[in-house]
């Protein structure tokens, strides 16, 4: 729509241009507010011969069929011929779980900070892992109760003693003064 209001306006703007050029003064003209402007047909013919151009790839990419793609990966390779019989003889990075192809594809596909230990760990030593994980929080949660027991003990210990402490040297010094004893109290009956 814009380069054809362009054109319209270059067309309209050139008799003035050429008349000021010629330095002749333009004559007033008096547009009918009904009449629309006149555009010279000869102006937009090459407009209408290039809207009127037939395109061919566009339609056919607008009117044909969706092309299909289709991809086929076959592994033929029998790779334990080449890492022997014994799977625990090769590490598990090295033969990955799903196949060679699979494993590949994972790698491309899956950001590092989502693979966790991926092929490296099999599933029994994932298990092991989180096992001995949890076994080690355990213990260090222990340790801290035993230590603040053990902390808690020094501390009773210490009240202890100083009472002991005491009661020996009330008792020396009952041996000194007996007078100085104070009476047993009465029981009741």
């Amino acid at each position: 729509m814009r380069p054809c209001v362009v054109l319209l306006a270059v067309v309209l703007a050139t008799p003035a241009i050429a008349e000021a050029q010629s330095g002749s003064a333009p004559s007033p003209t008096v547009a009918t507010p009904s009449a629309p402007p006149t555009v010279a047909p000869a102006d937009l013919s090459r407009i209408r011969r290039r809207l009127d151009t037939e395109t061919p790839l566009l339609d056919a990419a607008l009117n044909g069929p969706a092309p299909t793609f289709r991809a086929s990966v076959t592994e033929h390779i029998d790779i334990w011929k080449f890492w022997g019989e014994d799977p625990s003889a090769v590490a598990a990075s090295v033969r990955p779980n799903g196949g060679t192809w699979h494993q590949e594809f994972q790698n491309m596909v899956t950001p590092d900070e989502f693979k966790g230990y991926g092929g490296i760990l099999s599933n029994g030593e994932k298990l092991q892992l989180a096992a001995t994980s949890l076994a080690f929080a355990g213990v260090l949660k222990l340790i801290g109760i035993g230590v603040q027991q053990a902390k808690e003990g020094m501390q009773n210990r210490s009240v202890r003693k100083a009472k002991e402490e005491v009661q020996q040297e009330l008792e020396a010094f009952y041996a000194l003064h007996p007078e100085a004893r104070p009476a047993a109290p009465a029981t009741p009956p």
